[in-house]
């Protein structure tokens, strides 16, 4: 039998996450976005929701749902600090994942304390076409360790992360690699300005000749399977531009029922009607989508087909919800008195950050 219920902790986790992005995010996401940073008192307050603490390698399947969860919620109120959020626990994830204990024991620890501790998964290259498939950036043996060489875009809150999992290709493969920031040859450059998410303070990372020891590969001489990493950022993407999409469906939906244009609501004008009936529609495809390479992945199934449709479907529909938002405000969808012109920014940057979405 299938069922789509949630379990009494899920749907405690999601009311939870529902009010939390209402009455602390929502708020304060249009002053970020103008700043084009987040204080660290915020970050601090996305730590609060246990996300990160809660990583489980016992219940890896109850936790890969939860995260959808959590994160939809979280982006529902701001994709931006939702993402803030989601980088930190994606790197804990790959390291409870596929981890040596050495490496489990070392770095986990991090994530638990009260703090906003940062860390980021280092993919993107800047490329034209950049495709996950196909890296530039390189490990090379050298004596009883690395070098790495190469260069990586958009990494999120780079500035202020501890540790980079970087991936590259290495003897015919891509291998993932544990990069202390303060390793010589690391370098962090200044924010990039962005159409979207500029809280993000997304920067462009360089590895120049970077020595890594042996113990610094994901999994030390078992390896890692970078597909599955993938696999999850994916997911986790799609369960973001979820939220993003309902927040904007959310927020139209009150609008067209009070806006009298030619003496009657626009809601009941069948064509706008149409319109959020479909945001529907899309919002609860995308969200079983993202449920669904969520559970293969706690389920340790191969998830890759799951999770690039899931992330194809969302990146693809999100922006057509958030630009359908932008037509049924009209021109007050392009003033900052709303949100919407934000929400549509941010859809196009989450549905970017992987570049190409290779295999």
């Amino acid at each position: 039998m299938i069922t789509f219920d949630l379990s009494e902790e899920q749907e405690l986790a999601r009311a939870a996450m529902k009010g939390f992005g209402a009455g602390e995010l929502r708020p304060i996401a249009q002053k970020l976005d103008r700043d084009s940073a987040i204080s660290m008192s915020t970050l601090d307050l996305l730590w609060s929701t246990g996300l990160a603490q809660m990583q489980d390698a016992e219940n890896k399947g109850e936790c890969a749902i939860l995260n959808a969860i959590v994160l939809e919620e979280l982006a529902a109120a701001d994709a931006t600090l939702a993402l803030a959020l989601a980088t930190p626990v994606a790197f804990a994830q790959a390291i409870l994942d596929q981890g040596s204990p050495a490496q489990r024991q070392t770095l986990l620890p991090l994530f638990q304390g009260d703090g906003f501790h940062a860390a980021a998964i280092a993919l993107m290259e800047p490329s034209f076409g950049s495709n996950v498939s196909m890296l530039a950036t390189t490990a090379v043996r050298d004596g009883d360790g690395w070098r790495l060489k190469g260069r990586k875009t958009l990494v999120p809150l780079a500035s202020l992360a501890s540790h980079f999992l970087v991936i590259a290709q290495a003897e015919g493969e891509r291998a993932a690699f544990i990069v202390d920031r303060g390793a010589s040859g690391v370098r962090i450059e200044a924010p990039v300005p962005t159409v979207g998410l500029r809280a993000l303070e997304m920067s462009d990372v360089s590895f120049d000749d970077v020595r890594i020891a042996s113990a610094a590969r994901l999994g030390e001489h078992a390896g890692s399977d970078v597909q599955r990493i993938i696999d999850s950022s994916r997911a986790g993407l799609a369960a973001v531009m979820t939220g993003l999409s309902r927040g904007v469906m959310e927020y139209v939906i009150p609008y067209a029922k009070d806006r009298v244009v030619h003496g009657s609501a626009l809601a009941s004008k069948q064509s706008v009607a149409f319109r959020i009936a479909d945001m529907y529609i899309d919002v609860a495809a995308m969200r079983l989508m993202a449920w669904r390479a969520a559970f293969e992945l706690g389920n340790r199934r191969n998830a890759t087909r799951a999770a690039q449709l899931a992330y194809t479907y969302a990146a693809r529909q999100s922006m057509l919800i958030a630009d359908e938002g932008l037509q049924i405000f009209g021109g007050h969808g392009f003033v900052r008195e709303h949100p919407i012109e934000m929400w549509y920014r941010n859809a196009r940057a989450v549905s970017m950050l992987e570049g190409v979405a290779g295999v």
